[in-house]
Order: C-alpha cells, then sequence, then structure tokens
C-alpha cells in the first residue's frame, strides 16, 4: 500500500494502521481455520474410536461365545454323536457358563440333543430358531470355512430377548457334518457390551443392517428412532452424516462385527462440533474485534493528539488570510513537536500584525502628507491665480487678453484640485461639477456679458486628478483659440458616456473655426487622457474622440 495516496496526516496514520492489522487479522483467520480443522478432525477421529472400541469388544465377544459353541460340538463329534454323551455335554456347558441359556448340537446322522437353562426355553421353540437360521445367509469363521459357516442374531422368546448364534460344517466323506446353536440371555450381551459411561449425546447399539436393534447404549433398544435413513454397509470402519427416522441431523459411525450383516451403529448429536464452531467464532472473532477496537482506538487518539491540533492551526491559518487573524492554540498537553509549529505560527502571526500595524501607520503619515501637499499646491495655486488677477486688472485691455487665458490655466488647476480634496482626501474629480465651474470661469474671465461657451458631462462619472487636468486646460485652449480675432460666437464641449464604459468627447463651434484642437498644445493634452480621434471636423463639429475611463 502506497500511504502517499493518502493526502492527510489522519489519512497516512490510519493506512500504517491498517498496514500493521491486516496481516494480523489475516494470520489469526488462517489460525482459526486450521485449528477448526483440527478440532474437526479430532473429533472425527474420537467418534470412530469409540465405534472401534465397542466393534472390537463385541467381537471379541462374538468370538469367544463361537468358540465354546465350536468346541462343544467338536467333544461330541469326538464320542460318535451317542446321544447320551452329547446331552451329559450339552448339560454341562449350560451348567458351568453363567448366561448360557440352551445349546443345540447335532452331528452327522445322528438325532443330536439340546439342553437349556430353564423350562421357559421349550424344545420345540429352540428347533424353531434352528430352523430360521438353517434358512438364513451365513459366512466363513474369522479363520476360515473350515471349522463352520457361522450366523448372529437375537430372538424372543417368551417375552425374554436371546443372543444367537449359529454355526453349520457341511458333511463329506472324511468328516461328519456338525449343525449346533448356541442362546445366550440378552443381559450377558449388555454387559459385555459396555465400555463405561456413554457420554451424553452418544447412542452406541448392535444392529442388523441398520434396522433391527439388538444392544443400546444411551436410549432404549426398542426405540429405534436415532437409526439413520440411509445406512451404510460393508467391513470397514465409517462415518457420515445423515437425518435419523425423527429428522434429526447427526454423525453416524459403524463397523461390522461379525457377518454378513452384524454390526455396531453409534449416533452422536453433533454437540462437539457445534462447541467446535463455536470456538472457531470465538478464537476467530476475539482477536478480530479486538483489532477493530484497537483500530478505533487508534483513530481517537489520532484525532484527539494530532488532527485537532492541526486543524486548529490550519483554521488559524485560514482565518489570517481572510484578513481575521487568530492564534494557532498553544496547550500543554499538545505534542512538544507539533506545539512548536504552533508557537512559531503564532509568533509569525503576531510579527506581521505588528507590522502591519506599522505599515498602516506609516501609509497614514503618507497620506497626511500627501494631503498637506495637496492643500499647499491647492493654495499656492490660488496665490498665484489671484496674482494674476490683480496684475491683468491693473494692465491695459491689450495686455488683459493675453494674461486672461494664463490666469484660467492656473484657475483650472486649483479648481480640480479643489475638487479632488473636497473630502479632506484625494478622490477622483466628478467630471459634470467640474466641467461646468471651468465653463462658468471662462464665460466670467474671457468674454462677460453673455455665456458663450458651454460643457456638458453625465452625472457620476468622474477622472482622477491627473487626467481630469488636462482635459480642463483642453478646454480652456479650444476657448482661447477658438476666441482669437473674436469671430466665435459659441463653443460647446461635450462628454457623454460611449460604447464598452467608454467616454466621448465631442468639440463643436459656431463659426467654422475646425482647427481649434489642431495646436500643438491641444494634441498633447488629448494624449495625457488617452483620448483617440473617431470623427474628423465637419460642419460644426471640430472632431469626436474616445476617452477610456
Amino acid at each position: 500500500m502506497n500511504v502517499t495516496a493518502f493526502r492527510t496526516v489522519r489519512g497516512r496514520l490510519l493506512a500504517l494502521m491498517v498496514l500493521v492489522v491486516l496481516p494480523i487479522a489475516v494470520i489469526t483467520a488462517v489460525t482459526a481455520v486450521a485449528t477448526y480443522r483440527s478440532v474437526l478432525s479430532s473429533i472425527e477421529a474420537s467418534q470412530l474410536q469409540t465405534v472401534g472400541n465397542f466393534a472390537v469388544r463385541t467381537r471379541v465377544w462374538y468370538r469367544e461365545s463361537l468358540r465354546v459353541l465350536l468346541t462343544a460340538t467338536a467333544g461330541v463329534a469326538a464320542v460318535d454323536g451317542a446321544t447320551d454323551r452329547c446331552l451329559a455335554i450339552a448339560k454341562r456347558i449350560v451348567g458351568d457358563n453363567i448366561g448360557v441359556s440352551a445349546i443345540a448340537i447335532r452331528t452327522g446322522e445322528q438325532p443330536g440333543c439340546l439342553a437349556s437353562r430353564n423350562d421357559a426355553l421349550a424344545e420345540s421353540d429352540i428347533r424353531a430358531v434352528i430352523e430360521t437360521y438353517r434358512a438364513r445367509t451365513r459366512s466363513v469363521t474369522w479363520i476360515g470355512n473350515d471349522l463352520a459357516e457361522t450366523s448372529y442374531g437375537v430372538t424372543r422368546i417368551g417375552g425374554r430377548r436371546f443372543m444367537v448364534i449359529y454355526a453349520l460344517r457341511q458333511g463329506d466323506r472324511q468328516q461328519p457334518a456338525l449343525e449346533s446353536a448356541l442362546l445366550v440371555d440378552a443381559v450377558i450381551m449388555d454387559r459385555a457390551f459396555d465400555l463405561g459411561t456413554v457420554n451424553p449425546g452418544v447412542t452406541v447399539g448392535i444392529v442388523r443392517s441398520s434396522t433391527e436393534v439388538i444392544v443400546a447404549r444411551g436410549i432404549n433398544e426398542d426405540d429405534t428412532s436415532w437409526l439413520p435413513v440411509t445406512g451404510r454397509t460393508g467391513p470397514q470402519l465409517q462415518r457420515w452424516e445423515s437425518t435419523s427416522q425423527t429428522g434429526m441431523t447427526g454423525s453416524y459411525g459403524t463397523q461390522l462385527v461379525a457377518e454378513p450383516d452384524l454390526y455396531v451403529l453409534a449416533r452422536f448429536d453433533q454437540q462437539a462440533e457445534r462447541a467446535a464452531f463455536l470456538q472457531f467464532i470465538a478464537l476467530l472473532l476475539t482477536p478480530l474485534v479486538t483489532l477493530m477496537v484497537l483500530f478505533a482506538v487508534y483513530s481517537l487518539a489520532i484525532d484527539a493528539n494530532i488532527v485537532r491540533w492541526i486543524r486548529g492551526i490550519e483554521a488559524a491559518a485560514v482565518a489570517r488570510a481572510s484578513q481575521q487573524p487568530r492564534l494557532a492554540p498553544v496547550d500543554p498537553s499538545m505534542p512538544e513537536d507539533i506545539r512548536r509549529v504552533s508557537e512559531a505560527f503564532n509568533a509569525l502571526v503576531t510579527d506581521q500584525a505588528e507590522r502591519v500595524e506599522k505599515l498602516n501607520l506609516t501609509i497614514g503619515a503618507n497620506r497626511h502628507l500627501v494631503r498637506e501637499l495637496h492643500h499647499r499646491v491647492k493654495n499656492s495655486l490660488q496665490v498665484v491665480q489671484s496674482y494674476i488677477s490683480l496684475a491683468r486688472r491693473q494692465q491695459s485691455p491689450e495686455h488683459r487678453a493675453v494674461l486672461a487665458p494664463v490666469e484660467a490655466k492656473v484657475h483650472v488647476l486649483s479648481i480640480a484640485y479643489r475638487h479632488a480634496l473636497a473630502l479632506g482626501e484625494m478622490r477622483p474629480v466628478e467630471l459634470k461639477p467640474f466641467l461646468d465651474e471651468v465653463s462658468v470661469m471662462l464665460n466670467g474671465l474671457m468674454r462677460a456679458g453673455r455665456p458663450w461657451i458651454s460643457t456638458v458631462a453625465p452625472e457620476d462619472v468622474g477622472l482622477v486628478v491627473d487626467r481630469a487636468i488636462p482635459l480642463g486646460l483642453l478646454v480652456v485652449e479650444i476657448a482661447s483659440h477658438a476666441l482669437e480675432d473674436g469671430q466665435a460666437d459659441h463653443v460647446a464641449v461635450e462628454v457623454t458616456r460611449g460604447e464598452e464604459g467608454n467616454l466621448t468627447l465631442s468639440v463643436m463651434t459656431d463659426d467654422r473655426r475646425l482647427d481649434a484642437v489642431e495646436t500643438k498644445i491641444a494634441h498633447g493634452l488629448l494624449r495625457q487622457i488617452g483620448a483617440t480621434r473617431t470623427n474628423e471636423a465637419e460642419g460644426a463639429s471640430a472632431g469626436r474622440w474616445t476617452v477610456p475611463l
């Protein structure tokens, strides 16, 4: 991640925090997933181990019972299957082995014998069981079919359950046929199937083809609701997930105990898996939540200890740019480096404020001096104009005509400065009152008796004094030139608003003295006000010019 892509201090610090937090979060998630899978594998192995333990215990019991049956059958065969000896052996086996309820043995062509522990097991019932198992599918023993083919199951006689072990060996020329059956009280099998306390949520039983429960732990033998809807068969230890007869999902494990269809079946209610999942969620979320809280605290700490002070300095800088200066915050709780920056900024603001104040004082003093200078110039011009006026009055009429234009020009300077300093400081000269006063002055000074020169100017239009004075002098120059030899009866100077914010200057005479503005002095004054000629002299018009404001 390129932290320089973030433009703010807060963004870059948070980006650095993400660079630290993100790998930790990924490692935590990977660790949590690996731990969860390991726990699930351990749970599956434990469940298969439970099934295997019950299967081994059951298989050992069945093999020992089959060994007893085959031994008794071999003993009867050794005495040629004599009925009395067969019966003695059968009774001895029933009497000496606790839990053996009945035994039936037949060898070769002999009628065979049977014995039972109590009268509840009638001979007809035992023979009916033998007939049933004779018709069943049989399997070889664990060491092959040389000894016998066997079949296992459970039967009910008189309301009691008995485990049945049936063995059959077909006869040939070398050895006779052997057939025997052993009935064992289910209580003995129940004891043999006991591996201690079964964990809650675990149901284990011996079943036939996943449909008939022979012995069960954790539930009543008559209850088949825990059996899976979809069972599995096969000699290998297996585990799968399925739905029970009641619709509850669980994990199942099975292993063959005795062929062809006697299995140990166990159901696990997935409490362990759910506990492992909750542990996985806790293991995953706890570090992630911790990192999120750390990120949030880090973000708040950035805002409280860095960004807040930076924003205060920024606000002070913005206020300084908006001509409303304010000092940056300085607080003992600020980080030292940020406080130094804030103090340096405040020193800069204070120094600038002092310099601005001194500059304002200097500017004020300069303005006062300039204003005083202009006042003195205006007063001096008035004095000069008064001296010229007095001198003109004392001269002959020929000399008075020469001094009048000079006095008028000095008077124009005096009028311009008086209008510019009307409010105590230099301001643009408003054209209308300025030109009106100039025309009145010329009418009284150069040809008294009737108004012979007029000026027109728009309202609220002003020129700086450096341009207003040349305009006034231009009017005096035009009037002086037009009055030569007393030929002019009227002179008009008009200033109007033109296009694009400019002014239009028009000069008209009634005696066709069109060269009134063609003198060098007039051209020089027109250049000073920036006038550009737009119309030549024609008729009573001496010309027209465009004057920029």
